[in-house]
This record gives C-alpha cells, structure tokens and sequence, in this order.
C-alpha cells in the first residue's frame, strides 16, 4: 500500500487545521447569534403571556368580587327584605356595571331572574349549561364556563357564576355574570404580534375561549399534544406543532390566577431564526469560499488517505469477524467449545494467583434425543435457543462466560462465586428453561427441561480437569435422580499459593 511522503501529510494536517480553524470561528459566532436571538425570544413571550394572564385574572377576581358580595349579601335577611332600590344599590357595585362587563344576575331555582344589574327583558336560564352544573353540585366555588352567545347583546362571553344555597343545603339559585370575550381580544391587540404569532386564551378542557388571529369560538384543541403539554404545569416554554395547524412554534403558556384558563402565545420557529439564518448563510458562504481554496488543495492527499483507512478498517472488521466466528456457537450465539477451554484455563490461573472462588455450572438438555425425535431438528434449534436465552438471562452478569460445549450441553464460568451463589444461579437456569414451557411429550415433566451439575473451587488445590470432572458427575447425578433438578459437587480445592 502506497504511503504518503511527510511533506504530503503535513500539508493535508495543516490545511485541515486551517479550514477547521475558519469553520470553527463561523460555528461560535454563529451559535452565540443564535443562542441570543433564542434567549430573546423567550424572554418576550414568556413577560408577555405573564402581563396577559396576570391582566385577565386581575378582571375575573375582580368580577368574581361582585358575585361573592352578593352571594354574601343575600345570606342577610336585612338585604333580602330591603327596599329593592337600595338592595339594588348594595348588591351591585361599579365592577357589575362596567362596559365590557356583561348582565350580572340573580335568578333564583327556576332559572328565572329575581333582580339583575341592568334592566333587560324577561328571560330564563335554565337551559344554560352554568345553571344545570349548580343545580347538580352543591359546591359553593366558583365556576367558569364554556363560552355563550349573549341572548340580549349578541355578544360572546365567558359565563361566571356561584350556587346560591339555603340554609339546611338546598339549590336556591344562581347568582351569573358575563365578561365579554371582545375585552380580552382588545387586551390581545395590545401584545403587539408578528405575522404568523398567535395568542389564545383555553379552558382547561381544551375549548378555544378567544385566538387572535381569529378562529371560531368554541374549537376544541384538547388533543393537541401541545395543549397537554400545557395542561401539565402552570406556565412554561416549549416547542411544538401547532394546535391550529401543522407548523412548527414557540410556545409560551401561563395558567390565570386559580382559575381553569390558560394563556398561550405560540410563533412560528422559522420567523424566530429568519434573520439568524440570513446572517448564518452569508457568513457561512463567506467562510465555505475561503476554505474551499484550501479543500481543493488537498482533495487527491485526502482522498488516497481515505482510501487507506477503509481497507485498513475493511481488514480490521474481517479480522474481528474470523476471531468472533472462530470462538462463538453459530445456533445460539454463545461461546463455543474452544472459548470455554480458554477462559476456564484463564479463570483457573486468576483464582489460584487471587484466592477467590471459582464456580462451574454444567447443563445438559433432559430426554433431548426423544425430543428431536418427535419434534424434529429443527424444532431442535428452537429448544436449544430457548435454553441459551434462558442461561444468558439467568446467570448472564460481568465476568461470566456461557458456552454451549456440545450438542445439547452447556456451560456457565462464574469468577468469584461461592457456592451459595453459584447453587442459587443454577436454580434460576433451571426454572429459567421450564418457564419456557415447550412442549416435550417424551419427558415425564411435560416441557422442555434442564437437569444442572455445579462445582466450586476452593483456595486450596485443584485443577480445571478435576473441576470439569466433578461438574460433569454432578450433572449425572442430577439426570439419575429424575431430571429436571441441579446437584452440587462436594467441594473441589484450588492449586496453587494464596496471594499476600
């Protein structure tokens, strides 16, 4: 393979630094423009939506004032029974009167008015939505509704109303008022939007209560994802799609007051970057000229370079591949024979040098011929598989190595186990591969079962024959007494010094 000459690679090294140099400054400048334009963005969205909802929620206590006083206020007898003039005048203050205030009014059971802050005609509300929800729940809260047309002004509004109740409980009416949803759109047009921004004031059942720019009232945005977004915090910044749409926004939100509306202000994404990306692509065009002089100079030194990592990276994956062939089980993708001779000899070494125990799990498929047998080979796979999953999520843990070592014979290398560690492991295969409930009719246990010999050396002498050996009986101990069962070798000495 052809080597570059140092002259060559030290050209190709400097221009590199040079052109990454160039890009590196753009990049910096770049992401501060951006990073402030960004930081901007929220700060202004986040102060506006506080003003507004702070705003709204000043005129709903405000008004709720007025509907508490004359909850209160009919609670005396003296106001019930005064002049109507004067229960008139103590029952309705300036805030019941005010211009984007709606009708504020007393009815009683029935749903027809007793006394209302304004002349109006005879009317009934019984059909409105607020005076049902009342007449079922005996909460003396106060509720915001959904939107209602007014029947007198022809004007929208936000219905706010509060049970009136006697004294041992009972529905004794309403007392209602209306905030006309044209105020809050001129408290709107204050915020000063750009093309594409929109702010919306939501139920906290997703009904749109007012969006400028304008949709109709009463659209329902409650599967929006960035409406439960919403829902789930009192106020926030986010990006997401858009509730009306499919476009890209900004979100700033804010709950108002106590009560169940929210306050949102969503701007499009890309009008939010469109000066950052004027500025990114003229200065990026700038730099990219610049290093593309110095990228030509260097474009047949990188391309031999390239060249030479890919056969070298070509020949180092064949190689991992022929290591990783040559040391795992093709079927079940365990290590095979060969890597469990290695890491039991390598094991072996590490426990007489260290002192720690060492623990060999054997395993051996119960009544495998009658198995393939009935089912066939390939069902046979299948099985195989099944216990190799079994062993690996039962005793798969650092330092363990598991093989198949034969046919339908596996293998479990625990370091450092005891032998009441390496029992309570073998247990786990076990049950492990019964879980897996295959069927095995020519086993007397049903289903395809494992039986397990465990051996453990101690720092004293041994060897892996012998460790093998003791494994080995063990498992055939275990195939003696029925199947389906582990047994533990007595214990097996380590060889070999303890280290200091």
């Amino acid at each position: 393979m052809t080597r570059l000459v140092p002259s060559a690679a030290w050209l190709v090294l400097f221009n590199a630094l040079v052109a990454a140099a160039l890009c590196g400054v753009c990049a910096v400048m770049l992401l501060e423009m951006r990073r402030e334009i960004d930081e901007r963005a929220k700060v202004t969205a986040s102060s506006l939506v506080t003003l507004m909802a702070r705003d709204i929620a000043r005129n709903v206590e405000l008004y709720d004032l007025s509907l508490r006083g004359i909850v209160d206020g009919m609670k005396e007898q003296r106001v019930r029974e005064a002049d109507p003039e004067l229960r008139h005048m103590i029952l309705f203050d300036r805030a019941a009167t005010a211009t984007n205030f709606g009708l504020i009014a007393l009815l009683d059971s029935a749903g027809s008015p007793i006394l209302t802050s304004r002349p109006m005609a005879p009317f009934t509300a019984q059909d409105r939505e607020y005076f049902q929800h009342h007449l079922r729940d005996p909460s003396p809260d106060l509720l915001i509704g959904k939107p209602i047309l007014s029947r007198s002004s022809g004007r929208w509004g936000l219905p706010l109303s509060r049970r009136l109740s006697h004294p041992d409980g009972g529905f004794a009416g309403v007392v209602v008022g209306v905030i006309f949803l044209d105020h809050f759109a001129q408290l709107f047009a204050t915020a000063g939007l750009q093309a594409g921004d929109a702010i919306s004031l939501l139920a906290r059942d997703g009904t749109v209560l007012l969006r400028e720019p304008g949709v109709g009232v009463g659209t329902n945005v409650a599967q929006s994802p960035s409406f439960l977004t919403m829902r789930a915090s009192r106020e926030g910044l986010f990006d997401g799609t858009a509730m009306i749409g499919q476009d890209q926004r900004r979100f700033a939100f804010a709950q108002v007051g106590d009560a169940p509306l929210i306050v949102s202000l969503s701007v499009p994404l890309r009008t939010i970057y469109a000066a950052w990306w004027r500025k990114a692509i003229t200065l990026g065009g700038i730099v990219l000229t610049l290093c593309g002089a110095t990228l030509v100079l260097t474009a047949l030194l990188r391309r031999e370079l390239i060249q030479r990592r890919k056969a070298e990276e070509a020949t180092a994956r064949l190689n991992d591949e022929l290591r990783q062939l040559a040391i795992t089980d093709p079927l079940t993708g365990l290590n095979n024979r060969r890597r469990f001779d290695e890491v039991l000899a390598r094991d072996l070494r590490r426990a007489q040098r260290t002192g720690h125990p060492l623990a060999l799990i054997l395993l051996d498929a119960d009544a495998f011929k009658a198995f393939n047998d009935r089912y066939g080979h390939q069902h046979g796979d299948t099985a195989l598989r099944m216990i190799a999953e079994a062993l690996v999520g039962a005793a798969g843990r650092p330092g363990a190595t598991l093989c198949r070592i034969g046919g339908e014979e596996f293998a479990a290398i625990l370091p450092e186990t005891t032998r009441i560690e390496a029992e309570a492991a073998a247990r786990r295969i076990r049950v492990a591969v019964a879980a897996g409930t295959l069927p095995h009719a020519a086993s007397p246990h049903g289903v395809v079962t494992v039986s397990l010999g465990v051996a453990c050396l101690s720092p004293n002498t041994g060897s892996a024959q012998s460790l093998v050996a003791a494994a080995d009986a063990a498992l055939y101990e275990a195939k003696g007494e029925g199947r389906n069962t582990h047994v533990m070798a007595p214990p097996a000495p380590l060889s070999g010094p303890r280290a200091a």
